[in-house]
């Protein structure tokens, strides 16, 4: 009997199934586009004179942002964390550092950045529960200076340093707790500058004359790198971010035909080819400030004619759309730009709150009922995680929250479907 319920079970699945696909199949699946709640990330410091700026750099997996806060009549930086759950914190200062900025933070709320060490100059840092590690210049003196730029989960730290007691040249290099620093060499002409690194160690950045003709992005792994090259009909090409898959976004400079002018452009490279990702609708420029492994990329626009124009783009399947028309609320707040993104598609962006302050911004998804994939739209992948989790508890499946995966579940994502 009971075999012969499962039986009939298994048949009418298998049917409503093959109808669901059918149907699919006809239509094809809706390309929702996610749209985004906004949290307003402005340090609480009354400044006196002026209103406090709050830069939010990075973020982790877990939504934690870091960077910098300021009024507009310091000289430096202080660096902070922000959190769902506690707020903002400041990380407060060594000994003899007169400021910093937080550039990055893993998963383990590890953070890497930059400091001004009184006296000495710029030196790149490592904090952690309330630790600072100093990330020092090949010729540590008076003069030299190191930055850090990123940090993965297994702590690898990437960023640039002076290889001389002089400002210059600079160069890229991987570090960690237990093996120190791992330089990367000139690569391509006398500078070399790493700006991110992805979970599995991939490393990006660029090489060559400093924002010039022939400057390069590069990516690095395992020992061996690889030179991008310019961007498609363009003069050079720099890496700023990268995601497992050798995924790596970032920006060049395209000459504009009879005219001395070039615009940028951002850019995805994957498996030696590039994407060019064109500006917002109206606007001259683009660059990409971050990239994940569902090919979504975040960054700025602006306009050639009007360089305070700016706007934060958001770049998938093809469209760039303007972050401004994705978010949900507040209406009078204006995002600008982009700074990173993560694995669950939230964005650290900046921009201006409705009395004009800069401030920063978290984005986050607001994710269908039953998008089991997280692509911002219900359709044949979800229907086909479903079926994978069929019969299955403590599952992602489990729509309606009777602790098993069925048919009431598999309604629920039919009434949802295409939202």
């Amino acid at each position: 009997m009971n075999s012969q319920h499962t039986s009939l079970g298994n048949c009418a699945l298998s049917t409503l199934v093959s109808l669901v696909v059918s149907v699919f199949t006809v239509t094809g699946q809706a390309k929702a586009q996610c749209q985004y709640e906004v949290t307003i990330l402005q340090y609480p410091l009354n400044c006196g004179i002026g209103t406090v700026i709050t830069a939010g750099l990075s973020l982790n997996e877990n939504g934690a942002v870091v960077g910098y806060y300021s009024c507009p009549l310091w000289v430096f930086f202080r660096p902070f964390l922000w959190t769902a759950e506690e707020g903002f914190t400041d990380l407060g200062l060594p000994p003899g550092v007169m400021g910093a900025t937080a550039a990055d933070i893993n998963e383990e709320g590890i953070i890497c950045g930059t400091m001004y060490v009184t006296g000495v100059g710029y030196r790149g840092f490592v904090y952690e529960d309330g630790e600072w590690t100093e990330l020092p210049p090949v010729v540590d003196v008076t003069g030299a200076w190191s930055s850090a730029a990123a940090i993965n989960n297994d702590g690898i730290v990437v960023g640039q340093r002076s290889i001389t007691e002089n400002l210059t040249p600079h160069n890229a290099y991987i570090w960690t707790a237990t093996e120190g620093f791992t330089d990367l060499g000139i690569m391509n002409g006398p500078y070399s500058s790493a700006t991110d690194i992805s979970q599995g160690g991939a490393v990006t950045g660029w090489t060559g004359l400093l924002a010039a003709p022939g400057d390069e992005a590069f990516i690095w792994e395992a020992g061996e790198r690889t030179l991008l090259g310019p961007i498609p009909g363009g003069l050079w090409s720099d890496g700023n971010a990268v995601a497992d898959e050798r995924l790596v976004a970032g920006s060049g400079r395209i000459p504009i035909e009879g005219d001395p002018a070039t615009v940028s452009r951002a850019f995805i490279w994957q498996a030696g080819e590039f994407t060019i990702i064109e500006p917002i609708e109206g606007y001259d420029h683009s660059g990409a400030a971050g990239i994940n492994s569902h090919l979504e990329v975040a960054g700025a626009c602006r306009k050639e004619d009007n360089p305070n124009d700016w706007r934060g783009f958001l770049w998938r399947n093809g469209i760039t759309f303007d972050l401004n028309d994705l978010i949900t609320s507040p209406d009078d707040i204006l995002v600008t730009g982009a700074t990173a993104l993560n694995e669950a598609r939230q964005i650290a962006a900046f921009g201006h709150n409705a009395q004009g302050e800069l401030v920063s911004f978290l984005l986050t998804p607001l994710v269908p009922l039953a998008d089991l994939d997280g692509d911002c739209s219900v359709g044949i992948a979800d229907l086909l995680l479903l079926l994978q989790q069929w019969g299955m508890t403590n599952s992602s499946g489990d729509l309606n929250g009777d602790g098993t995966v069925g048919i009431l579940d598999l309604l629920i994502l039919l009434a949802n479907w295409g939202s």
